[in-house]
């Protein structure tokens, strides 16, 4: 893919499914060059849910929230302002990436800001959508679908975290997915 912005390879994880419902609880960022070699910056950043008794049960318990591990969590307006300032101009990335943006553009907006407040590109590189063609062109459709999850492709390519469903590991895993991505695509047009 050609692109000379940087790339920042990103997650969220949430109080639920329903971007209309639920909230961010923690944002969490793996900033790159532009041909994703190299890991430039990254950062996690945890948010106070203002309604947290509209959460479901599910996604607490998988994202391992509580009182205490969350006791020191900033604001959602202050961590988007930290967020849009330290990934200013790059192209957002993420696994299923649809789903982050759909939580964290409508609340940029609620907060006063756009996209071009931070010059974030208005493509964003969705990696599980590269990890599906990769799949279909070798012939692995069967093994990954119907889901294609983040869990099976860092089965597939060796990758663990011993924190999956936090954000920042699960970043990082994207990122290093996007990386092997990027070389298989060139040993297949070999």
């Amino acid at each position: 893919m050609e692109n000379n912005r940087p790339f920042a390879f990103l997650d969220i994880e949430t109080t639920g499914r329903h971007p209309g419902i639920h909230e961010i609880l923690e944002i969490g960022v793996v900033i790159t060059n532009s041909d994703m070699s190299e890991m430039l910056d990254s950062f996690e950043l945890k948010t106070r849910p203002e309604r947290i008794e509209d959460a479901e049960q599910e996604a607490l318990a998988i994202n391992h929230w509580s009182e205490e591990a969350w006791r020191d969590a900033m604001p959602l307006v202050q961590a988007l302002n930290i967020f849009g300032e330290k990934i200013k101009g790059a192209t957002p990335a993420g696994w299923n990436v649809s789903f982050d943006r759909a939580f964290l553009e409508p609340a940029m907006n609620r907060s006063g800001a756009v996209l071009d407040t931070w010059g974030l590109d208005y493509t964003w590189y969705d990696v599980k959508m590269f990890f599906v063609r990769w799949a279909y062109l070798t012939g692995q459709e069967a093994i990954f679908g119907p889901r294609f999850s983040l869990s099976s492709a860092m089965r597939n390519f060796g990758i663990s975290t011993d924190d999956h469903h936090h954000a920042l590991p699960d970043a990082m895993a994207t990122w290093k997915i996007a990386k092997i991505l990027e070389d298989e695509f060139t040993r297949l047009k070999k």
